[in-house]
């Protein structure tokens, strides 16, 4: 709008000039906008922080002042389940689905389904889901909401109220490892650890987090519990002999952990390779072309493993 001179008339028509009329309180209302805008802005940045129980006291201290409250409802919801309070959460996405616009009525949803879902309430949470599929007219929303469903259905006679909530947060765990988020999605697994101690899965990645933040001492102690629980979790043991193999250069570990895998895994490439290499390093050069080979049946063409064989063969033919 085109801004008001003092000394002009004022522009709600009584005829007084602006100064001596609304000019006060345009500029009280202006200043409670900036301040709102602030709060907004401090409050999200709390927020991207983890700094949950702060962000939500600063978003619900300007509720009732914002021009687009189903806005911060939202966010106070998605505050409360990074608190994992999926209750509240699921409450304010209630509140956010009364008063938002059309356009976010899916999303809203969906949100509240997997909130309801983590919090047990599994059957208002296919509710949610069901309205959802009936907005979508994606083909494959349509279908991953049906498998959400589905599995919802599944889970009403589980004695296990934490199954639904173990999947929604590994899910979250998988997009920050593709992220490249290692100490997040660590925090998260630690975090579902409380409920879900003896998960093979949540173990495994959380395994998988240490190993891209260098904390061998701590991967190796994680996927050893790993294989306890599950011997055919494979890639832990390639995992461990990766960890023997190249950081703590002790390389009868790591030929004993790629052994394992291919005990359980006949047909684990990676393992005969890393086990070729080991081989090499402990001075076994025949078991090492041996492996080498049975990389290159089982992948023909790999150019590492010809490379390593050709060099390897190279180092025997003298002896011979």
């Amino acid at each position: 709008m085109k801004s008001v001179a003092r000394n002009e008339p004022c522009p709600c028509g009584s005829g007084s000039k602006y100064k001596n009329c609304c000019m006060a309180k345009d500029l009280a209302s202006q200043t409670d906008v900036d301040e709102v805008s602030q709060v907004k802005a401090t409050a999200f940045k709390k927020m991207s922080d983890g700094l949950w129980r702060d962000a939500i006291e600063d978003f619900k201290s300007i509720l009732d002042r914002a021009q687009q409250p189903s806005v911060l409802l939202e966010a106070i919801a998605a505050c409360y389940d990074g608190q994992e309070d999926y209750l509240m959460a699921a409450e304010f996405y209630e509140k956010a689905l009364a008063s938002g616009p059309p356009q976010r009525r899916s999303d809203n949803l969906y949100r509240l389904g997997v909130s309801r879902g983590c919090a047990g309430r599994y059957d208002k949470a296919k509710s949610a889901f069901e309205e959802c599929l009936n907005l979508s007219g994606d083909q494959g929303q349509i279908q991953h909401l049906q498998q959400i469903i589905g599995h919802l259905d599944s889970l009403k006679d589980s004695d296990d109220s934490n199954l639904f909530v173990v999947q929604v947060q590994l899910q979250r765990a998988f997009t920050e490892l593709e992220a490249e988020d290692h100490a997040a999605a660590a925090r998260r697994l630690e975090n579902l650890l409380r409920i879900a101690p003896d998960n093979p899965s949540v173990l495994y990645n959380l395994g998988v987090c240490y190993s891209f933040m260098k904390k061998d001492d701590e991967a190796l102690a994680v996927f050893e519990k790993v294989v306890e629980m599950n011997p055919g979790i494979v890639a832990a043991y390639y995992n461990m002999g990766q960890i023997w193999l190249v950081s703590k250069r002790d390389f009868s570990r790591a030929l004993h952990c790629f052994s394992c895998a291919i005990h359980h895994r006949p047909d684990y490439i990676g393992a005969h390779h890393q086990r070729g290499v080991a081989y090499e390093l402990l001075g076994d050069l025949e078991k090492a072309a041996d492996c080498f080979r049975k990389t290159l049946e089982l992948a023909p063409g790999t150019k590492q493993a010809q490379e390593n064989l050709d060099r390897v063969m190279q180092l025997i033919k003298p002896k011979n």
